[in-house]
């Protein structure tokens, strides 16, 4: 790994979390990534979680497998899950494997019942 991996966590507001992701996402940092995504969706309150790319150089197939992952830990919260900010190769991995639109969840509520 070249790039030095790191997160931030940013509480935007409303129930928005925004995870910063700084360096290479590879087999040596994707089960903390996963584990930190899927921290945030636990947390009460949080209603939309987002993992933003914009610093990430290089996303190997452990990456995908933590966003993946990390897409699942938010539904099963019921939280919306988006990536973004995807750029270069990262982009193009994630285009490749057709994620790109999966990584925009939305989860939509069922109006209460009266």
């Amino acid at each position: 790994m070249t790039g030095a991996f790191a997160v931030s966590k940013h509480d935007e507001g409303a129930g928005l979390i925004r995870l910063a992701v700084r360096g290479e996402i590879d087999d040596e940092v994707s089960d903390v990534l996963a584990q930190i995504i899927g921290n945030a969706a636990a947390q009460p309150g949080v209603t939309v979680v987002i993992v933003d790319l914009e610093r990430v150089p290089f996303l190997a197939a452990a990456g995908i497998r933590a966003l993946l992952e990390g897409r699942a830990a938010a539904l099963q919260h019921a939280r919306s899950y988006q990536v973004v900010n995807a750029r270069g190769v990262v982009h193009g991995v994630l285009a490749t494997a057709g994620l790109l639109s999966l990584f925009q969840t939305v989860v939509r509520r069922a109006p209460a019942h009266r």
